[in-house]
């Protein structure tokens, strides 16, 4: 049996710099991302009561959320719901025990409704605030939204006793325009939405995380770039698989230097690359040669 080869050795890289799983060490500070970390981390510490963050699968959406929690003061209590695919009495018991307030599966939603306010009273009481997160909001019913808008008037005469953060795919932002959620659309302040890389951002990006893993001299052919942005769109989510795979391909044939042949073998191995993609630049080519020849036809007839 073939031996799979160590790249981490091979490259001497101390880390594996492609990894799916987000990592704040690996934080690439794109335009788009760096904007939208700065205006809601503004918007959190100036206690704006609901806040919207979208982006499209893989753009970076739960890392830079990571970063937002990890600078927030001790004066911001945090409560994550992961899951929210829930009707609104389900909603509110899971955010009672994320926040391990006591309460009864029997408990009626308006007996929830008053542990959560009694909550909410009592650390502000001691100067804080809760901010509520909603991961993959798009999933959450149209009820269940308009209950979130609800808890948002839980408020004192100087400040919101709770904040809103709704995080999800471009879905929400649809969702969010639908007519029976037009006043909780009315509350969102702040709406940003994370882009993808551009082109140069994208070699950039992999130029960093391979740094910072502990690489150096990393040589990506034109060609290679060129094909590695038509594939990932530039989604940091799909340039690291498709970068891991390819480190890894170019261990195997012991080839420090990642060219178009290596991209393809990557894209291929990761089934994303057909007869179409395969020949897709020289349709130009053909489609131009083709008008030249119908051209002279029809002018020797």
């Amino acid at each position: 049996m073939t031996k799979v080869p160590d790249y981490l050795e091979i490259f001497g890289l101390k880390d594996h710099p492609f990894r799916l799983t987000p990592d704040t060490d690996y934080f690439f500070p794109s335009e788009t991302h760096v904007k939208t970390f700065e205006i809601i981390k503004y918007g959190l510490l100036r206690g704006e009561g609901f806040i919207s963050l979208t982006g499209e699968p893989g753009t970076g959406k739960t890392l830079l959320l990571r970063l937002l929690l990890n600078e927030l003061p001790k004066e911001k209590e945090i409560a994550i719901i992961l899951s929210p695919t829930l009707s609104p009495i389900d909603l509110l018991r899971a955010i009672l025990e994320d926040l391990e307030i006591p309460f009864s599966t029997v408990d009626s939603k308006e007996q929830l409704l008053r542990r959560f306010r009694d909550y909410l009273i009592n650390i502000s009481h001691e100067g804080k605030t809760l901010i509520l997160v909603i991961d993959e909001a798009q999933n959450l019913p149209s009820e269940s939204l308009e209950e979130l808008r609800l808890l948002s008037n839980l408020e004192t005469e100087k400040k919101k006793l709770v904040q809103i953060l709704l995080v999800g795919q471009p879905l929400l932002e649809e969702k969010l325009k639908r007519p029976e959620l037009s006043q909780l659309l009315q509350r969102i302040t702040i709406n940003e939405c994370l882009s993808s890389l551009s082109r140069e951002e994208t070699l950039d990006y992999i130029l960093f995380r391979w740094e910072k893993a502990g690489g150096s001299n990393l040589e990506i052919s034109y060609t290679a770039r060129k094909l590695l942005y038509q594939h990932s769109k530039g989604i940091p989510r799909s340039i690291n698989k498709i970068m891991d795979r390819a480190i890894l391909f170019a261990a195997a044939k012991n080839n420090n230097k990642i060219d178009k042949e290596i991209i393809v073998d990557a894209l291929e191995s990761l089934q994303i690359y057909d007869f179409y993609s395969k020949y897709q630049l020289f349709l130009p080519f053909i489609f131009s040669t083709l008008l030249i020849i119908l051209g002279i036809f029809w002018w020797l007839r």
